[in-house]
Protein backbone atom coordinates (compact mmCIF):
# COMPACT_ATOMS: atom_id res chain seq x y z
CA UNK A 1 0.00 0.00 0.00
CA UNK A 2 1.11 3.61 -0.83
CA UNK A 3 0.48 6.96 0.43
CA UNK A 4 1.68 10.24 -0.71
CA UNK A 5 4.58 9.89 1.13
CA UNK A 6 5.08 6.00 2.45
CA UNK A 7 5.06 2.21 1.39
CA UNK A 8 3.33 0.31 4.00
CA UNK A 9 4.03 -3.60 3.77
CA UNK A 10 4.36 -6.41 6.46
CA UNK A 11 7.35 -6.43 8.45
CA UNK A 12 10.09 -8.44 6.62
CA UNK A 13 13.74 -9.22 7.12
CA UNK A 14 15.04 -6.27 6.44
CA UNK A 15 13.56 -4.96 8.92
CA UNK A 16 15.10 -7.02 11.52
CA UNK A 17 17.74 -4.54 12.91
CA UNK A 18 16.14 -1.21 12.44
CA UNK A 19 13.24 -2.64 14.28
CA UNK A 20 15.37 -4.16 16.73
CA UNK A 21 17.15 -0.91 16.82
CA UNK A 22 14.42 1.44 17.84
CA UNK A 23 11.99 -0.87 19.80
CA UNK A 24 14.89 -0.61 22.48
CA UNK A 25 15.24 3.05 22.03
CA UNK A 26 13.75 4.64 25.36
CA UNK A 27 12.52 7.63 23.85
CA UNK A 28 10.54 4.95 21.37
CA UNK A 29 9.93 2.35 24.38
CA UNK A 30 8.94 3.94 26.81
CA UNK A 31 5.09 4.02 26.49
CA UNK A 32 4.87 0.78 24.06
CA UNK A 33 3.40 -2.25 25.53
CA UNK A 34 6.39 -5.25 24.19
CA UNK A 35 8.75 -6.22 26.82
CA UNK A 36 12.42 -4.81 27.46
CA UNK A 37 15.04 -6.00 26.07
CA UNK A 38 13.79 -6.60 23.12
CA UNK A 39 16.11 -8.80 21.34
CA UNK A 40 16.67 -9.90 17.57
CA UNK A 41 15.24 -12.92 17.94
CA UNK A 42 11.81 -11.63 18.63
CA UNK A 43 11.93 -9.43 15.62
CA UNK A 44 13.01 -12.39 13.90
CA UNK A 45 9.98 -14.05 15.03
CA UNK A 46 8.08 -11.43 14.26
CA UNK A 47 8.56 -11.25 10.87
CA UNK A 48 8.32 -14.55 10.46
CA UNK A 49 4.92 -15.01 11.29
CA UNK A 50 3.90 -12.50 8.04
CA UNK A 51 5.88 -14.77 5.55
CA UNK A 52 3.69 -15.30 2.80
CA UNK A 53 0.91 -13.12 3.73
CA UNK A 54 -0.60 -10.90 1.11
CA UNK A 55 -3.21 -8.95 2.47
CA UNK A 56 -4.91 -8.57 6.22
CA UNK A 57 -6.76 -11.33 8.01
CA UNK A 58 -9.38 -11.69 10.30
CA UNK A 59 -8.40 -13.78 13.26
CA UNK A 60 -4.95 -12.45 14.04
CA UNK A 61 -2.33 -9.14 14.44
CA UNK A 62 0.08 -7.47 11.51
CA UNK A 63 2.41 -5.56 12.21
CA UNK A 64 2.88 -2.72 9.22
CA UNK A 65 6.10 -1.91 8.22
CA UNK A 66 5.90 1.87 7.78
CA UNK A 67 9.16 2.78 5.20
CA UNK A 68 9.79 6.44 3.72
CA UNK A 69 12.00 6.90 1.22
CA UNK A 70 13.53 3.59 1.54
CA UNK A 71 13.90 3.45 5.24
CA UNK A 72 12.27 1.70 7.89
CA UNK A 73 10.49 4.96 9.93
CA UNK A 74 8.41 3.24 12.33
CA UNK A 75 5.28 0.13 12.45
CA UNK A 76 1.56 -0.05 12.85
CA UNK A 77 -0.61 -2.66 13.92
CA UNK A 78 -3.82 -4.02 12.86
CA UNK A 79 -5.63 -6.50 15.03
CA UNK A 80 -8.81 -7.86 13.53
CA UNK A 81 -10.97 -10.30 15.52
CA UNK A 82 -11.84 -13.51 14.25
CA UNK A 83 -15.45 -12.29 13.40
CA UNK A 84 -13.84 -9.66 10.81
CA UNK A 85 -15.81 -6.74 12.44
CA UNK A 86 -13.25 -4.94 15.29
CA UNK A 87 -9.92 -3.69 14.02
CA UNK A 88 -7.29 -2.66 17.08
CA UNK A 89 -4.70 -0.37 16.10
CA UNK A 90 -1.39 0.98 17.24
CA UNK A 91 1.65 2.67 16.28
CA UNK A 92 5.59 3.83 16.87
CA UNK A 93 7.91 5.96 14.74
CA UNK A 94 11.75 6.25 15.46
CA UNK A 95 12.27 9.90 16.91
CA UNK A 96 13.66 11.59 13.75
CA UNK A 97 10.08 10.90 12.23
CA UNK A 98 7.71 12.21 14.64
CA UNK A 99 6.21 15.46 14.46
CA UNK A 100 5.67 15.10 10.74
CA UNK A 101 2.32 13.48 10.41
CA UNK A 102 3.87 10.20 9.32
CA UNK A 103 1.83 8.28 11.95
CA UNK A 104 -0.98 10.06 10.86
CA UNK A 105 -0.89 9.77 7.09
CA UNK A 106 0.23 5.64 7.48
CA UNK A 107 -2.44 5.19 10.28
CA UNK A 108 -5.24 6.92 8.20
CA UNK A 109 -4.57 4.53 5.46
CA UNK A 110 -4.83 1.71 7.07
CA UNK A 111 -7.86 2.40 9.22
CA UNK A 112 -9.32 3.45 5.72
CA UNK A 113 -8.04 0.29 4.01
CA UNK A 114 -9.77 -2.12 7.01
CA UNK A 115 -12.86 -0.67 6.77
CA UNK A 116 -13.50 0.27 2.78
CA UNK A 117 -11.93 -3.26 2.07
CA UNK A 118 -12.88 -5.70 4.88
CA UNK A 119 -15.77 -4.45 5.76
CA UNK A 120 -14.39 -3.51 9.83
CA UNK A 121 -17.29 -1.97 11.48
CA UNK A 122 -15.32 -0.75 14.82
CA UNK A 123 -11.48 1.01 15.60
CA UNK A 124 -9.87 0.72 18.83
CA UNK A 125 -7.30 1.36 20.52
CA UNK A 126 -5.76 0.89 23.74
CA UNK A 127 -2.96 3.56 25.70
CA UNK A 128 -1.50 4.79 28.74
CA UNK A 129 -2.98 7.58 30.64
CA UNK A 130 0.72 9.23 30.27
CA UNK A 131 0.85 8.75 26.07
CA UNK A 132 -0.80 12.05 25.30
CA UNK A 133 1.05 12.23 22.01
CA UNK A 134 -0.85 8.87 20.96
CA UNK A 135 -4.13 10.54 22.38
CA UNK A 136 -3.94 13.42 20.39
CA UNK A 137 -2.88 11.63 17.09
CA UNK A 138 -6.09 9.13 17.76
CA UNK A 139 -8.19 12.35 18.20
CA UNK A 140 -7.06 13.54 14.88
CA UNK A 141 -7.84 10.38 13.71
CA UNK A 142 -11.56 10.83 14.31
CA UNK A 143 -11.30 8.51 17.62
CA UNK A 144 -13.49 9.21 20.75
CA UNK A 145 -12.56 8.48 24.63
CA UNK A 146 -14.45 5.91 25.63
CA UNK A 147 -13.35 4.47 28.57
CA UNK A 148 -10.50 4.78 31.43
CA UNK A 149 -10.42 1.74 33.68
CA UNK A 150 -7.71 2.16 36.65
CA UNK A 151 -5.33 -0.15 37.04
CA UNK A 152 -6.26 -3.22 34.73
CA UNK A 153 -3.36 -3.10 31.93
CA UNK A 154 -0.25 -5.50 33.45
CA UNK A 155 2.70 -3.46 31.60
CA UNK A 156 6.27 -3.90 32.58
CA UNK A 157 5.73 -5.77 36.46
CA UNK A 158 2.97 -3.20 37.22
CA UNK A 159 -0.76 -2.61 36.99
CA UNK A 160 -1.15 0.62 34.58
CA UNK A 161 -4.66 2.79 33.84
CA UNK A 162 -5.58 2.27 30.25
CA UNK A 163 -7.19 4.23 28.08
CA UNK A 164 -9.83 3.38 25.19
CA UNK A 165 -10.87 5.21 22.20
CA UNK A 166 -12.76 4.00 19.59
CA UNK A 167 -15.06 5.34 16.42
CA UNK A 168 -17.64 3.25 14.28
CA UNK A 169 -17.10 2.87 10.40
CA UNK A 170 -19.98 5.70 10.06
CA UNK A 171 -17.69 7.61 12.60
CA UNK A 172 -15.08 7.52 10.41
CA UNK A 173 -16.42 8.46 6.97
CA UNK A 174 -18.44 11.52 8.51
CA UNK A 175 -14.98 12.26 10.89
CA UNK A 176 -13.39 11.99 7.03
CA UNK A 177 -16.07 13.85 4.88
CA UNK A 178 -16.31 16.81 7.55
CA UNK A 179 -15.49 20.56 6.65
CA UNK A 180 -11.83 20.98 7.07
CA UNK A 181 -11.67 24.24 4.93
CA UNK A 182 -12.46 28.24 6.19
CA UNK A 183 -15.91 28.56 6.30
CA UNK A 184 -17.37 31.52 4.13
CA UNK A 185 -19.42 33.37 7.09
CA UNK A 186 -18.48 33.23 10.55
CA UNK A 187 -20.64 34.82 13.17
CA UNK A 188 -21.36 35.36 16.77
CA UNK A 189 -24.79 35.01 17.75
CA UNK A 190 -26.73 35.22 21.19
CA UNK A 191 -27.64 31.70 23.10
CA UNK A 192 -31.27 31.69 23.22
CA UNK A 193 -33.62 29.54 24.76
CA UNK A 194 -33.50 27.46 20.54
CA UNK A 195 -30.38 27.24 20.30
CA UNK A 196 -28.91 26.36 24.02
CA UNK A 197 -29.22 22.66 23.28
CA UNK A 198 -27.66 22.73 20.14
CA UNK A 199 -24.57 24.60 21.35
CA UNK A 200 -24.85 22.59 24.80
CA UNK A 201 -23.73 19.62 22.27
CA UNK A 202 -20.88 20.81 21.30
CA UNK A 203 -17.28 19.22 22.58
CA UNK A 204 -13.51 19.42 22.27
CA UNK A 205 -11.25 16.35 22.02
CA UNK A 206 -10.84 14.55 25.61
CA UNK A 207 -7.48 15.62 25.86
CA UNK A 208 -8.53 19.15 26.21
CA UNK A 209 -11.01 18.47 28.55
CA UNK A 210 -8.28 19.70 31.12
CA UNK A 211 -7.87 22.92 29.73
CA UNK A 212 -11.30 24.34 28.61
CA UNK A 213 -14.54 23.93 30.31
CA UNK A 214 -17.60 22.51 29.01
CA UNK A 215 -20.31 24.50 27.69
CA UNK A 216 -22.73 22.78 29.84
CA UNK A 217 -20.38 23.33 32.76
CA UNK A 218 -20.49 27.32 31.31
CA UNK A 219 -24.43 27.42 31.64
CA UNK A 220 -24.20 26.26 35.00
CA UNK A 221 -21.26 28.67 35.98
CA UNK A 222 -23.34 31.81 34.27
CA UNK A 223 -25.95 30.93 37.61
CA UNK A 224 -23.25 31.57 40.00
CA UNK A 225 -20.69 34.27 38.54
CA UNK A 226 -19.40 35.78 41.51
CA UNK A 227 -17.38 38.82 40.77
CA UNK A 228 -13.71 40.03 39.35
CA UNK A 229 -11.65 43.18 40.36
CA UNK A 230 -14.95 44.08 42.89
CA UNK A 231 -17.51 43.98 39.81
CA UNK A 232 -19.91 41.70 39.21
CA UNK A 233 -18.95 39.33 36.93
CA UNK A 234 -21.91 39.04 34.71
CA UNK A 235 -21.51 36.90 32.14
CA UNK A 236 -23.07 37.31 28.30
CA UNK A 237 -23.31 33.94 25.93
CA UNK A 238 -22.63 33.58 22.52
CA UNK A 239 -22.33 31.08 19.96
CA UNK A 240 -20.14 30.68 17.23
CA UNK A 241 -21.80 30.22 14.29
CA UNK A 242 -19.59 29.24 10.53
CA UNK A 243 -21.93 28.69 7.28
CA UNK A 244 -24.91 28.80 9.64
CA UNK A 245 -23.89 25.60 11.73
CA UNK A 246 -22.75 25.95 15.70
CA UNK A 247 -19.49 25.40 16.19
CA UNK A 248 -18.14 26.88 19.17
CA UNK A 249 -18.83 28.64 22.07
CA UNK A 250 -17.73 31.78 24.26
CA UNK A 251 -18.50 33.33 27.65
CA UNK A 252 -17.55 36.73 28.49
CA UNK A 253 -18.36 39.77 31.19
CA UNK A 254 -18.10 42.90 29.84
CA UNK A 255 -17.51 44.59 32.97
CA UNK A 256 -13.85 44.34 33.07
CA UNK A 257 -14.12 42.90 30.19
CA UNK A 258 -12.80 39.44 31.24
CA UNK A 259 -13.05 36.76 28.27
CA UNK A 260 -13.84 33.81 30.62
CA UNK A 261 -15.05 30.82 28.12
CA UNK A 262 -13.91 29.99 24.70
CA UNK A 263 -13.71 26.41 22.76
CA UNK A 264 -14.04 25.46 19.07
CA UNK A 265 -16.23 21.50 18.79
CA UNK A 266 -13.38 19.02 17.77
CA UNK A 267 -14.95 18.84 14.22
CA UNK A 268 -14.45 22.26 13.34
CA UNK A 269 -10.92 22.63 14.69
CA UNK A 270 -7.72 23.98 12.54
CA UNK A 271 -10.30 25.97 10.34
CA UNK A 272 -9.62 29.13 11.51
CA UNK A 273 -12.97 30.02 12.95
CA UNK A 274 -12.13 30.68 16.29
CA UNK A 275 -9.44 33.25 15.21
CA UNK A 276 -11.55 34.67 13.26
CA UNK A 277 -14.68 34.77 15.89
CA UNK A 278 -13.03 35.83 18.77
CA UNK A 279 -11.13 38.83 16.47
CA UNK A 280 -14.62 39.75 15.70
CA UNK A 281 -15.42 39.78 19.71
CA UNK A 282 -12.15 41.78 20.41
CA UNK A 283 -13.46 44.25 17.81
CA UNK A 284 -16.21 44.76 19.64
CA UNK A 285 -14.89 45.15 22.75
CA UNK A 286 -12.59 47.85 21.20
CA UNK A 287 -15.87 49.73 19.71
CA UNK A 288 -17.61 50.04 22.86
CA UNK A 289 -14.39 51.51 24.01
CA UNK A 290 -12.47 49.22 25.95
CA UNK A 291 -8.72 49.58 26.46
CA UNK A 292 -7.76 46.17 27.46
CA UNK A 293 -9.33 42.59 27.90
CA UNK A 294 -8.11 40.30 30.45
CA UNK A 295 -8.16 36.21 30.16
CA UNK A 296 -7.07 33.29 31.94
CA UNK A 297 -5.79 29.70 31.10
CA UNK A 298 -3.84 26.28 32.18
CA UNK A 299 -0.78 26.08 31.16
CA UNK A 300 0.66 22.25 29.97
CA UNK A 301 1.11 20.78 26.63
CA UNK A 302 -1.85 21.02 24.24
CA UNK A 303 -3.06 24.72 25.75
CA UNK A 304 -4.02 26.96 24.23
CA UNK A 305 -1.41 30.06 25.53
CA UNK A 306 0.38 30.31 22.11
CA UNK A 307 -3.56 30.63 20.40
CA UNK A 308 -4.22 33.60 22.68
CA UNK A 309 -0.54 35.00 22.83
CA UNK A 310 -1.05 35.11 18.63
CA UNK A 311 -4.34 36.66 19.45
CA UNK A 312 -2.22 39.44 21.53
CA UNK A 313 -2.49 38.60 24.88
CA UNK A 314 1.01 38.79 27.30
CA UNK A 315 1.02 36.87 30.90
CA UNK A 316 0.86 39.37 33.59
CA UNK A 317 2.98 37.48 35.63
CA UNK A 318 -0.22 36.76 37.97
CA UNK A 319 -2.16 33.65 38.63
CA UNK A 320 -5.54 32.98 39.56
CA UNK A 321 -6.78 29.36 40.82
CA UNK A 322 -3.52 28.20 39.16
CA UNK A 323 -4.05 29.69 35.57
CA UNK A 324 -2.08 31.97 34.45
CA UNK A 325 -3.31 35.61 33.70
CA UNK A 326 -3.29 37.46 30.75
CA UNK A 327 -4.09 41.09 29.01
CA UNK A 328 -4.57 42.28 25.88
CA UNK A 329 -3.92 45.84 25.37
CA UNK A 330 -6.33 47.56 22.37
CA UNK A 331 -5.26 49.90 20.16
CA UNK A 332 -7.45 51.89 18.12
CA UNK A 333 -9.50 50.24 15.65
CA UNK A 334 -7.42 49.06 12.60
CA UNK A 335 -8.40 50.84 9.63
Amino acid sequence: MRTDRLVLRFVADEDIAPLTAYRNDPQVAALQDWDLPYSEEKARALVAKHEGLTDLVAGRGHQIAIVRDGQLVGDAYVGIDEHGGVADIGFSLIPAAQGQGIAHEATTALIDHVIERHGVHRITAELSTQNLASARLLERLGLTFESLTRQSFWWRGVWDDNLYYSMTADERRAWRDRPTGPPADVRLVPITDDNRWAYSRLRVHRSQERFVASVQDSYADAFFHGDRHGLPLIPELRGIEADGEPVGFVMYSEATPYLWRFLIDRRHQGRGTGRRALSQWIDGMRTNGHTEIETSWVEGKGSPAPFYRALGFEPTGEFDEGETLALLRLGPTPR
